[in-house]
């Protein structure tokens, strides 16, 4: 159980982390998530596709983007803490 559970975090990590991810070599945050969303946008086609129901295809984009959305969004809050060293970041990574 713990190998599958460490196999699903490598996975999420290859996908969704930037300095992991083939995206990593695009050195423009936007463009990678102007890339992500047209990922995104592709696979809500394809399971709408494989459902057999075009009407999914909004439900799944829809839910794709907002997950892109609040991930990019969280990540660069993080990035932006970090570069200007938050007293709050400071705290939570003192909190271990």
């Amino acid at each position: 159980m713990k190998t599958l559970a460490l196999r699903i975090y490598d996975t999420y990590e290859y996908v969704f982390n930037s300095d992991k991810s083939p995206l990593r070599h695009i050195p423009d945050p936007v463009s990678r998530f102007y890339i992500m969303t047209i990922l995104a946008a592709m696979w809500s086609f394809t399971i709408a596709v494989y459902l057999g129901n075009i009407i999914y295809f909004g439900i799944s984009l829809a839910a794709h983007s907002i997950v892109l959305l609040m991930f990019f969004f969280t990540m660069a809050v993080f990035y932006d803490a970090k570069r200007n060293q938050s007293s709050w970041l400071i705290n939570l990574r003192r909190q271990k």
